[in-house]
């Protein structure tokens, strides 16, 4: 039996990565029952690229993970993706959905000539860009590979449920993709306590104490809170690519704002059309939309878009290996 190998799949507690693996997780359950599947955490990464070549045959796909970590910003996933292009040159090897950045400094400029010269030596490398910025850099730099333009995997998703909402959830970056000054966000509590009674304060993290521990059902229990986190607000505020894709998919009204680079800006061209949610480039437009969102009572979300691109490019590079 022929093989698919998702691998880099996470542990650590960004929940956008683990809702990233459970789409994927989805899909090819879902629609590739030929094939025996095996799931290699991120952990595993550098072992299947040190010393498990053995144990893999030319017959076998491997799939990496999706996110938004191509580039010079997280190393550790690239080191990991380079590894394994590098090692497994007689495989097909399909990178789901991913943005690509790489800073305009001297690191980003060299780390990108060292992804260069190992993606273009891979003679049968497929690279999924979930926004058309990504799509076109890597039509320019990763020129021998096969390169499609895609939504981001989660978008496949729908979560539905019905609850009771009350008061705005806020979630805000806390790290190097953080652009939003203090100021503001304390200016927009202030403003979600007036407009909505009440605000919580989250994140799309579970953070550093749990690193590591994330897998199977625990996943599935950690996403399944946050969705329902959504579902009982008002509104989120976010400076989150998932915080706003969990938005869409959960059909929460949303104020969205970007951060360092282009993926949530380039990300919202594909859900551009949901009057729900709103693309905010300046704090004083926060309460335009506020009072735009509660005017708003058409939250309704189908994730059929996102499969029948996503889909359909899977079955191309996958059944026809």
């Amino acid at each position: 039996m022929k093989r698919l190998l998702l691998m880099g799949i996470p542990r650590h507690g960004n929940l956008g990565d683990n809702a990233i693996a459970v789409a994927e997780e989805e899909l090819l359950n879902k629609y590739f029952n030929e094939f025996e599947k095996i799931y290699v955490s991120e952990n595993d990464l550098f072992e299947y690229a040190n010393n498990n070549a053995d144990n893999i045959s030319s017959d076998d796909i491997l799939i990496l993970h999706g996110g938004g970590n191509i580039g010079d910003t997280y190393e550790v996933p690239e080191k990991g993706r380079r590894a394994i292009i590098t090692k497994y040159h007689n495989n097909k090897i399909i990178i789901m959905p991913q943005t690509l950045y790489f800073s305009d400094t001297e690191k980003g400029r060299n780390e990108l000539e060292i992804s260069k010269e190992i993606y273009n030596s891979h003679p049968n490398l497929v690279i999924l860009a979930r926004e058309n910025k990504s799509y076109n850099f890597a039509k320019k730099h990763f020129y021998n590979a096969k390169v499609y333009l895609t939504p981001d995997i989660v978008m496949t998703l729908e979560k539905k449920e019905k609850l009771e909402r009350k008061g705005a959830l806020l979630l805000f970056r806390n790290d190097k993709e953080k652009t939003l000054e203090n100021s503001s966000i304390e200016k927009i509590k202030e403003l979600s306590f007036q407009q909505y009674g009440n605000y919580i304060e989250s994140d799309m993290s579970i953070g550093d104490a749990k690193t590591d521990n994330v897998e199977g059902k625990y996943r599935e229990e950690l996403l399944d809170d946050k969705f329902r986190q959504f579902q009982k607000a008002e509104v989120a505020i976010t400076d989150r690519l998932h915080g706003m894709i969990f938005a869409a998919i959960t059909e929460t009204p949303c104020i969205v704002f970007s951060n360092f680079n282009h993926k949530i800006i380039e990300s919202y061209e594909w859900l551009k059309n949901l009057g729900y949610i709103k693309l905010c480039s300046d704090l004083k437009d926060v309460e335009k939309y506020i009072k735009e969102l509660k005017e708003n009572a058409n939250c309704t979300y189908s994730s059929k878009f996102a499969n029948d691109i996503i889909i359909p490019i899977l079955k191309k590079e996958i059944e026809n290996n």
